[in-house]
């Protein structure tokens, strides 16, 4: 792999930005933020790089993300009240629960496009909303279910805040990475040129709705691994977080940070989760305040954050900040590139 100046800048970067994130529990009290706060950034960061997977690099609008988002929490959350799955386990199961979510629903939304796939995942995901606040025997209803954060299986070992925070640094940096490895390879430069050009991608021979296929389960598997890991944190799972409110909030900081760019939903999530924190425990009237930050970032960053300091600094394309477009109109992508 050819080593450019670009990409020396961009792994310099993200190596201070890997240090400070992980000197946090140093500093955290010192800037009254708790550390739970940051792992809250972090478990966002992970679904908002699912919702970028699919708005930023397929070009399908997942407005009812929270479905995957919200399975992954209860499928942690009853494993552990009712069968006493371990840390790891209540894990595990919970991306099952969000994959199959994903298995159930994609079938439904393959053959819509535009605001129609929009409208129909929201419609799936205020399913999974009534039913987990109808079945209240099960779910424990509007309430939710609180329960003890589980041992780690083989030691037996609660996980405190501080070493769960550290744990999810850890998943949050393989995830990225494995994300940035994905856009990357074949079929991630063929899930953009579906963004760019869905029905010239379909006369390469492309199978567009198998691949979208495929972005959806992943994705779902990614947003399934941050509700899981979110409610592990905060000990409890609600509907809230199935609710298309909880899916804007998550699609908001995707576009916030830049979607289409590899940190673009860590930024996001940072500005989103910490902002809202400082605000709501300082002013009664916060959402006003907290409005107005979207509205001055929408008009002075109108491709994100990042992905507006990318156009400044021409990177658009190698580093952690590779762009999802210019693609089949440019030399980003060439037929070979793509693997019907």
């Amino acid at each position: 792999m050819k080593v450019t100046r670009r990409g020396i800048i961009a792994g310099i970067v993200v190596g201070l930005l890997f240090v400070v994130l992980l000197a946090v529990p140093l500093f955290a009290s010192h800037v009254n933020l708790a550390v739970s706060i940051w792992t809250d950034v972090l478990s966002f960061a992970i679904a908002a790089m699912a919702v970028n997977l699919l708005i930023g690099y397929t070009g399908v609008l997942p407005f009812g993300n929270a479905a995957f988002f919200g399975l992954g929490a209860y499928g942690a959350g009853l494993t552990i009240q009712y069968w006493h799955v371990g840390f790891f386990g209540s894990i595990a199961l919970g991306v099952v629960a969000s994959i199959a979510g994903g298995l159930l629903i994609g079938p439904f939304l393959l053959r819509r496009r535009g605001i129609y796939f929009a409208l129909l995942m929201i419609a799936f995901g205020q399913i999974f909303f009534f039913i987990a606040d109808r079945f209240t025997d099960i779910t424990g209803g509007e309430d939710g279910m609180t329960f003890t954060r589980p041992a780690i299986e083989w030691s037996k070992t609660v996980i405190s805040d501080t070493h769960l925070y550290l744990g999810m640094l850890l998943l949050f940096a393989v995830v990225a990475l494995v994300f940035w490895m994905l856009v990357r390879s074949p079929f991630g430069r063929s899930l953009v040129a579906i963004k760019e050009n869905e029905t010239r991608a379909r006369y390469l021979g492309m199978n567009t709705d198998r691949f979208i296929f495929v972005a959806l389960l992943i994705s779902a598997a990614i947003e399934g691994l941050a509700g899981a890991c979110y409610t592990l944190s905060i000990m409890n799972a609600d509907p809230s977080r199935l609710d298309f409110h909880e899916s804007g909030n998550i699609v908001m900081m995707t576009i916030l940070g830049g979607s289409g760019t590899i940190l673009g939903p860590f930024i996001g999530s940072l500005i989103f989760v910490i902002a809202q924190d400082v605000l709501s425990s300082a002013l009664p009237w916060w959402q006003i305040p907290f409005g107005a930050v979207f509205v001055i970032c929408v008009l002075f960053f109108p491709k994100g954050i990042l992905g507006t300091i990318l156009d400044v600094f021409e990177k658009r394309r190698g580093g952690f900040g590779y762009e999802a477009r210019d693609t089949l109109h440019g030399t980003v992508i060439s037929e070979r590139e793509i693997q019907p």
